[in-house]
């Protein structure tokens, strides 16, 4: 099952998964699927290999990915 964002790609969106936590996108497959990393990690020294494909994260957090302003954690 696929639960797309719809939101731009953007090294810095914030979205909210359905279990409640917080990621941050984090660049791209080869393939163009977004991919995203929780929130709070750096970005710029996270491996690729462990950051989590849009399609596989909204699977095993139980539906689509909402934006949240872009504020930090608290929401």
């Amino acid at each position: 099952m696929s639960h797309p964002t719809h939101t731009p790609p953007d090294s810095s969106r914030l979205v909210r998964a359905a279990d409640g936590s917080l990621w941050r996108t984090a660049g791209q497959t080869s393939s163009g699927e977004q991919l995203y990393v929780l929130d709070g990690v750096d970005i710029d020294t996270c491996p690729m290999w462990v950051r989590e494909r849009e399609t596989l994260l909204t699977d095993l957090t139980g539906g689509p990915l909402t934006p949240v302003a872009d504020g930090g954690a608290a929401a």
